[in-house]
């Protein structure tokens, strides 16, 4: 073993001292340093992505409901050494002398928020951050348009139900505020203490609870199964993942199209390490010849081959992983004007994610020439024109090809979208492979015609690619796939933009009108009619349970696979009821 490891660094230092690494090493090193730059920018982005998403909902998860959540939960929570906190909120009206106007309540536990933070406006412009503790008790904070409407200002008196309130603040940013039926209307934020004076809690209010956890992400995840088998009709669990669907599906289309460009880079590169890899072995070929006629085995001559390309990968992936780092600071600078948060610091796992794809390039797409080199006959040293038999290109393909697949998965994490692209590069390399042979017989064709024979450096190049057809095409589809890659990158950019674009149709309302009372009808028509609106349909909405379809049990009639229906059995829902289907309606 020792005198095998002795025979591989033997080697490889002569090779370096003898610049034929070269070549292969800078190709190795730019496609390790672009994975790694990719890598690293993408680890941090989801990280401001999956923060940002944490702040949204205030917490690492929230668990909400139309009844008060039990104190158990919370008591299993802090013993795994979890953060809690509770909300309740409900509309209400709330008065300052005038008339009352319609507010979003919402009651608050001195530790809210558990993530992000309550900032709120202070005189002379400009925000003040709030850590925790929330307002204490006896104030209130109210959103800007709630204190305007009331005419109330800093130190009035609010009254909420039974209690009074000081107005001690003008709310400018709230986490998790949601985009719910209740957090449409105005915000006022009171201590969770003060709520029962308020007398507001009844039955049949329209309540929803929820307890916020927050803590280290290992405690996080075992704490989620353990909540999950214990959640009963009317309550949900929201995460970053599962809770919130706007924000799952912006992190999947971003870890995606990230994923895409590090993939593409990865294949790119591939390309560079395979034609280094036949450079560098077509150059060795008088040297291992010789190995043999020195008494070196081919079982020892194959292990000091791959031992020296271990020995290459391992030197690349460490550079490049290096050099990844540092670029990678470039293009956080470059986006940063684009980004409403701050990047935070990127993890390890990109660097050992770069090094075993520097592995993967060099052994999938350079090994098989290298190994090839065994079979050279000792007799070369005499007779230069016996090289041994070529390389077969199936297995070099197949080795390639397995690679390619691996980094797909690797980069992808989606096995659909790696066999989707796995196919649609195996179908461009078919149609470069049919189009380069078309090429090259265009060419054999044409050394014949006129124009050809009295030029001489056209002849000598056309002779040069008819010579070596193979490698002429082989290069072909390499630069093709090269092209192609980067040409799919800038078409998938746009479609990826053009798709959340699309996602909002042109012709959504820009406002909607709630909460009008029957009383109110006739002068909210008037309003509409006013301000040019015509006829505007206007809706009943009343809260519901789902029981029965169809004369069957709504659980029983739901399959277990529709997930969105089996969601909303467990929840309150927003109804509403008309004889005759609206025009723009379609029963399907």
């Amino acid at each position: 073993m020792r005198d095998m490891l002795s025979l591989i660094l033997r080697l490889t230092l002569r090779d370096w001292r003898g610049g034929e690494l070269g070549l292969l090493l800078a190709a190795l090193i730019v496609a390790v340093a672009s994975i790694a730059t990719v890598g690293f920018f993408i680890d941090r982005l989801q990280g401001a992505l999956a923060g940002q998403a944490a702040q949204l909902l205030g917490a690492d998860m929230v668990v909400r409901g139309s009844r008060p959540l039990p104190d158990a939960w919370a008591t299993e929570a802090r013993a795994r050494g979890l953060t809690v906190a509770r909300t309740v909120s409900f509309p209400s009206m709330v008065g300052a002398g005038a008339m009352p106007r319609l507010a979003s309540v919402k009651a608050v536990d001195p530790e809210y928020p558990l993530r992000g933070a309550v900032s709120t406006f202070v005189v002379g412009g400009g925000a003040r951050v709030h850590e925790p503790p929330m307002p204490v008790s006896g104030k209130a904070w109210v959103d800007p348009q709630l204190a305007d409407a009331l005419g109330a200002r800093i130190g009035d008196t609010l009254t909420l139900g039974s209690r009074s309130f000081e107005l001690a603040a003008r709310i400018a940013l709230e986490p998790d505020r949601g985009g719910g039926f209740v957090n449409l209307a105005p915000r006022i934020m009171i201590p969770m203490a003060d709520l029962e004076a308020t007398g507001l809690i009844q039955p049949g209010s329209r309540i929803t609870y929820r307890m916020l956890f927050a803590g280290e992400p290992s405690a996080v995840r075992d704490f989620l199964p353990w909540l999950r088998d214990r959640l009963e009709t009317g309550q949900r669990l929201e995460t970053v993942e599962d809770g919130r669907p706007e924000l799952r599906a912006t992190l999947e289309r971003a870890d995606q199209f990230l994923s895409l460009v590090a993939l593409l880079s990865a294949m790119i590169a591939a390309v560079a390490v395979s034609l280094a890899a036949r450079r560098f072995a077509a150059r060795h070929l008088d040297a291992c010849a010789i190995y043999k006629v020195l008494g070196l085995s081919r079982p020892r001559l194959v292990g000091a081959l791959v031992g020296e390309l271990a020995v290459i990968a391992i030197a690349a992936g460490l550079i490049g992983a290096v050099l990844g780092a540092v670029l990678h600071f470039g293009l956080a600078w470059a986006i940063a004007p684009l980004l409403s948060a701050p990047l935070p610091s990127p993890s390890p796992w990109p660097a050992a994610q770069a090094m075993l794809a520097s592995v993967i390039l060099l052994f999938g797409f350079g090994a098989w020439p290298f190994v090839h080199l065994a079979s050279v006959p000792p007799l070369r040293v005499l007779r230069r024109d016996l090289g041994g038999a070529p390389p077969s290109v199936w297995i070099g393909t197949a080795l390639a090809v397995f690679a390619f697949a691996t980094l797909l998965v690797l980069f992808s994490g989606d096995r659909r979208m790696a066999l989707i692209a796995i196919g649609g590069f195996a179908g461009g390399i078919a149609a470069f492979w049919g189009l380069g042979w078309l090429a090259m017989r265009l060419v054999v064709a044409g050394r014949g015609l006129p124009g050809v024979r009295r030029s001489p450096s056209l002849h000598v190049a056309l002779a040069s690619w008819s010579r070596r057809r193979g490698a002429a095409i082989l290069q072909t589809i390499a630069l093709a796939v090269g092209i192609m890659a980067l040409v799919l990158l800038s078409v998938t950019r746009a479609d990826l933009v053009d798709g959340w674009q699309r996602a909002v149709p042109p012709d959504a309302p820009n406002r909607f009108v709630i909460n009008i009372l029957p009383e109110q009808l006739p002068r909210a028509r008037q309003a509409f009619e006013a301000a040019g609106l015509g006829d505007v349909e206007l809706y009943p909405t009343t809260r519901g349970r789902l029981v029965e379809i169809n004369g069957k049990p709504a659980r029983e009639a739901v399959s277990d696979r529709d997930g969105e229906m089996r969601g909303a059995l467990r929840r309150e829902l927003n109804l509403s009821y008309r004889d005759q289907p609206p025009a723009h309606n379609q029963v399907v």
